[in-house]
């Protein structure tokens, strides 16, 4: 087959309205360009309704998550209105509007389209990028695809489960680990009609149904990739909210993997496994070199107005490398989020942040007790340089926006340990934005989810799909600490911080799933909102 005429349709099977356009499938779109085959995308992110539970669902998991409100009365008139009333109504993000982008969410079958999709493109291969959460939405994706089609399955759980992965009949390939150049190999082979059976960070069936598990394949030096082609992907897509304003916006990769041993996370046991197979380092950097002819190709072909960092800890940088990155991005001065860690926010880091024009950007606490931290999370920053790394970012307050997050409902964790979590985020400055909390979720590759496991909190079959936890509760099964505690804590979690000691019987009322409860949590949420939200807007 000449590879001209070989088409490969990636499936982004994405909840609604959540998270950036994914840089990793542009990523492996420019390299097959580049190397003449032909590619499509179908991404199911403005689709609309998919998980949709707006009184229950707390998760805070991105401010790009838009639900859908069809009873907004007006009088005696009734309204259409797209907003995100639950991250809203729990004091998480601040209100938005699309319409001002002209942004509108599909209310067709998904299913159908992506059924449509199949049908025009005539793909030789189809290839969903995944996460856990949206495993179960892609293989429902997967009942319309043809079974003549070779499916793979890429991304995080592909990587941690891939067993799991290909248990599933219609799925042929995983791929484990970084996806650019196992998915052209896996292209080159089947175009030419080789085996696929010996691909490196591909895993996949056999005639007898059983796994071929094949190695990782050597780090890539991730300098040499070619230019992200975002241009496979719908106007709508690129555009996200935060702090009040809808921006058009872009992902930017300037590192690769996490230098860090959290155990509530994944990506450190990248560094693990690639290390276990001989496969060199996974986290890696890029040159600013590199960064300066990214940045100048992304702004001349996409015009940004937001530039999103992806990067677990975007500040894992020496004094050096961060001097050199921010006078190239001086001359950009794109507003701009990205994560962080405490100890990288210094005087000196802080005033580049400034200079760069940096919009907003989330430091971790996770959890308020220092030895619960070193000994369950392995994280051994102090308090009191987390206190002293908010009060430095708050010295710049008319600059940049800092968010403090915290993880509730952690594998043995108590009540008590939580309230050590909610007094550290009440030292934290009284400008600091949001101090919102996640539920844990005990997602495949995280040492956590071992803990869990061994401690009989789940079960080692559990799969974190979104489908399963709408409740607003937690996963875990644990007896000292309830999913209906959870639930009731993560709501009224920034309730606890913000609002005066005083007050902490009536947000006790509120956290309840009773009638006197939600009234009480309603008539929080109001005086939250109008007292605690103002967010710094740039123009």
């Amino acid at each position: 087959m000449n590879k001209n005429n070989f088409k490969v349709l990636f499936v982004y099977p994405n909840i609604e309205m959540r998270t950036i356009v994914p840089p990793g499938i542009a990523l492996m779109s420019a390299l097959l360009k580049e190397n003449d085959f032909s590619v499509e995308v179908f991404d199911a992110t403005r689709y609309s309704g998919l998980y949709t539970n707006p009184e229950e669902d707390y998760d805070t998991s991105h401010e790009k998550f838009n639900r859908i409100d069809r009873r907004i009365d007006s009088g005696k008139k009734t309204t259409r209105m797209d907003i995100h009333s639950d991250r809203v109504k729990n004091s998480n993000v601040s209100p938005f509007d699309w319409g001002t982008r002209n942004i509108e969410l599909k209310t067709t079958s998904v299913i159908n389209d992506f059924m449509e999709k199949i049908e025009a493109c005539d793909p030789d291969i189809i290839a969903f990028s995944i996460v856990e959460n949206t495993f179960d939405f892609g293989v429902k994706l997967l009942t319309v695809v043809p079974d003549n089609i070779p499916v793979v399955f890429g991304g995080v759980f592909s990587t941690y489960a891939p067993d799991k992965v290909l248990s599933i009949d219609k799925i042929d390939y995983a791929c484990r680990g970084e996806g650019e150049y196992p998915m052209l190999d896996l292209c080159n082979a089947l175009a030419k009609g080789n085996r696929t059976d010996n691909i490196p960070n591909i895993w996949c069936k056999n005639i007898f149904g059983n796994i071929i598990k094949n190695n990782m394949r050597d780090a890539i030096d991730i300098n040499l990739l070619p230019f992200a082609d975002f241009s496979i992907f719908e106007r709508e897509l690129f555009f996200t909210p935060m702090q009040g304003k809808v921006w058009r916006a872009i992902g930017f990769e300037t590192q690769r993997g996490c230098p860090y041993t959290c155990t509530y996370c994944n990506s450190p046991t990248n560094n693990i496994s690639y290390k276990e197979e001989n496969a060199g380092n996974f986290y890696r950097k890029k040159s600013v070199e590199t960064l300066k002819r990214e940045m100048s190709h992304i702004v001349s072909h996409y015009n940004p107005e937001l530039i999103y960092f992806v990067a677990d800890t975007f500040l894992a940088m020496s004094k050096k490398e961060l001097d050199e990155f921010s006078e190239f991005y001086q001359d950009f001065k794109i507003p701009f989020w990205m994560n962080t860690r405490a100890e990288t926010i210094t005087e000196h880091s802080a005033k580049h942040l400034a200079n760069m024009n940096c919009l907003r950007f989330n430091i971790g606490i996770e959890h308020g007790n220092e030895k619960f931290c070193k000994d369950v999370l392995k994280r051994r920053t102090s308090n009191k340089k987390i206190i002293e790394s908010f009060s430095i970012a708050s010295e710049f307050k008319d600059e940049f926006t800092c968010v403090a997050n915290s993880i509730i409902g952690l594998p043995t964790e108590t009540p008590d340990l939580l309230f050590d979590t909610i007094e550290l985020n009440r030292k934290l400055p009284d400008d600091i934005v949001a101090a919102g909390a996640f539920i844990f979720a005990p997602f495949h590759g995280t040492p956590l989810r071992e803990l869990a496991i061994e401690k009989g909190f789940i079960d080692e079959s559990l799969i974190c799909t979104e489908g399963s936890n709408t409740s607003g509760g937690s996963l875990l099964n644990m007896p000292q600490f309830t999913s209906d505690q959870i639930a009731g804590f993560m709501k009224t979690f920034s309730f606890y911080v913000k609002f005066p000691k005083e007050r902490w019987g009536e947000i006790d009322l509120a956290r309840k799933n009773t009638d006197p409860g939600k009234l009480k949590f309603d008539e929080l949420s109001k005086e939250y909102s109008e007292t605690f939200f103002n967010p710094v807007l740039k123009p």
